[in-house]
């Protein structure tokens, strides 16, 4: 009984000790640049606007990305983006018909230039964030009749298609966000976490996102 205490203790205090050497383990992120890709999932939001106008926007996904610049082992300062896209209703005040129901697919794209600050030295630390930006959204719903363009192609001869304009806005945002960050051989690091960003609609309408972003970086 006494030599499977012993057996016990001797593993909890081996446990701690590698997971006091996974915490503190070394890494030389200061004075580095880093860029990192990844997946980016967004969750539902509901907002009210004018005159009786709403959008229900549902969960949607997209791609991640990232390049910055570490100044110490702690302080960063970031460019994120992220594209994605979700189903969405709406319901729009318009000076023709009133109010319009559109049930369709929004595209969205934010670009946030973030300080960020990892909060601890190590390999593997937390870390929080804030910036500020912009957020471009496109309903995809046409807001009139096509152009036509044409142009002479070397192997099909002339050709000519239509472009459709769609109802779009670009609008200042800013965000915070939270996560987890590990460093390990070869200059790669994965990180993971929440943020949020709130968009300043400007029409009565001012959404904001929850998101969670996971993505696969390189140190240079």
């Amino acid at each position: 009984m006494r030599t499977t205490r012993l057996c016990i203790l001797a593993l909890a205090l081996f446990s701690l000790q590698a997971q006091a050497q996974w915490v503190s383990s070394s890494t030389q992120r200061a004075g580095k640049w880093e860029t990192s890709v990844g997946l980016y999932l967004t969750g539902s939001e509901s907002s009210d606007g004018l005159n009786e106008s709403s959008v229900d926007i549902d969960s949607g996904y997209g791609l991640a990305f990232g390049v910055g610049y570490n100044f110490t082992q702690n302080l960063a300062l970031h460019f994120d983006g992220a594209w994605s896209r979700a189903d969405y209703d709406a319901v729009l005040d318009t000076e023709d018909d009133g109010l319009v129901e559109i049930n369709h697919r929004l595209s969205a794209f934010t670009g946030q230039f973030n300080g960020v600050w990892n909060i601890l030295d190590g390999a593997f630390t937390p870390y929080v964030q804030a910036g500020i930006g912009w957020t471009y959204l496109d309903s995809n719903v046409t807001d009139g009749p096509p152009s036509t363009g044409c142009w002479w192609d070397p192997w099909w001869g002339y050709v000519c298609s239509n472009f459709y304009s769609t109802y779009s806005e670009t609008n200042f945002s800013w965000n915070v966000g939270a996560g987890l960050r590990y460093e390990f051989g070869r200059g790669m690091f994965v990180r993971g976490g929440w943020e949020q960003t709130n968009i300043d609609g400007g029409s009565g309408a001012d959404p904001s996102f929850d998101a969670f972003r996971a993505e696969l970086g390189w140190l240079f």
